[in-house]
């Protein structure tokens, strides 16, 4: 597939309400690939390797998130904290879910299990 992001598919069934997916997005800091990549004249215009340096020894980071496929289209099952004000907010030891600190209702993520008993083949537990 000629588009971009759309080599790295790991599917390419028709997607059916009642099936759950997993979408992946990460960010990773390899330097088997990175170091290359810096003095490459092609890729190197698209990197800072000073602001890059101090994640080399880090790895990467993934949130996955496991999604549900509807007549009407998806929702997400995964109710984690998203922003850095949520994300510094559980590792100082706050609780998860919480009221108050979060910076994204419930209700603009979707993340809610209220409906999933419908969809055909889904058990809530």
């Amino acid at each position: 597939i000629q588009r971009p992001g759309y080599k790295s598919l790991r599917t390419a069934r028709q997607l059916e309400a009642g099936m759950v997916i997993t979408v992946e997005p990460g960010c990773y800091f390899n330097p088997v690939l990175l170091l290359p990549a810096f003095e490459d004249p092609v890729h190197s215009k698209f990197l800072v390797r000073e602001a890059l340096a101090p994640f080399m020894a880090l790895g990467g980071v993934r949130i996955e998130d496991s999604v549900v496929i509807t007549e009407a289209g998806s929702f997400s099952l995964t109710d984690v904290p998203r922003t850095v004000k949520e994300v510094e907010a559980v590792m100082a030891g706050a609780h998860w879910p919480f009221s108050g600190v979060r910076d994204t209702p419930v209700d603009e993520i979707s993340n809610s299990t209220a409906g999933v008993a419908e969809v055909a083949g889904i058990a809530v537990v």
